[in-house]
């Protein structure tokens, strides 16, 4: 029991030092991550998907390469252009439709009775649902904001003095157990 107890004490900072560059890479480069998992985590801004995927959940989204079909009633995220704006979402893909020999993807937002109006080709598309954190999503935009980059250094900065604190009493504790071995061998 000892025994796992060192080893856990032992690998616990390690384990939180990786969550912590895992989730401030996922923050800082967004789009960078997918290449390297082959998925990628968006924040749903709107109500649109509601009360499947309420606003402000984070989304993960498996990236899909161009060739793999995808099947109606699948929720998926694309690019779209709003008003000259490109922008992501996440909607229902619902049917193809060709229209002068392009094929487009016709998607649905979970609150409307009508297809979305975007002219979504596969291309635009980048993959597929797999499943939501709820409200989770002001958290990530708030860390990539200015503000939360200052408060992600002082998190990594407190998080190294605990270290160092850490390791300045553990040589503490260890010369003091040298030292109390030294006095008892003397005696």
């Amino acid at each position: 029991m000892k025994k796992i107890k060192k080893i856990t004490s032992f690998f616990f900072p390690y384990v939180i030092v990786y969550f912590v560059v895992l989730f401030t890479a996922l923050i800082l480069m967004p789009k960078e991550v997918p290449n390297l998992l082959g998925y990628q985590f968006y924040t749903v801004l709107t109500d649109s998907m509601e009360p499947t995927i309420p606003t402000y959940s984070i989304v993960l989204t498996h990236i899909l390469d161009e060739d793999v079909p995808i099947k109606p009633d699948t929720i998926i995220t694309f690019h779209a252009d709003r008003f000259g704006e490109n922008i992501i979402l996440t909607h229902y893909f619902k049917t193809t439709q060709v229209d002068e020999g392009e094929t487009y993807y016709r998607t649905q937002a979970e609150i409307a009775d009508t297809y979305d109006n975007y002219h979504t080709l596969r291309s635009d598309i980048i993959g597929e649902y797999v499943f939501h954190i709820p409200y989770i999503g002001k958290m990530f935009l708030f860390y990539q904001s200015k503000f939360g980059l200052l408060v992600l250094a002082e998190y990594g900065s407190i998080f190294l003095v605990y270290l160092t604190i850490k390791t300045r009493w553990k040589e503490k504790d260890s010369l003091n157990d040298e030292v109390h071995l030294f006095k008892k061998n003397r005696a």
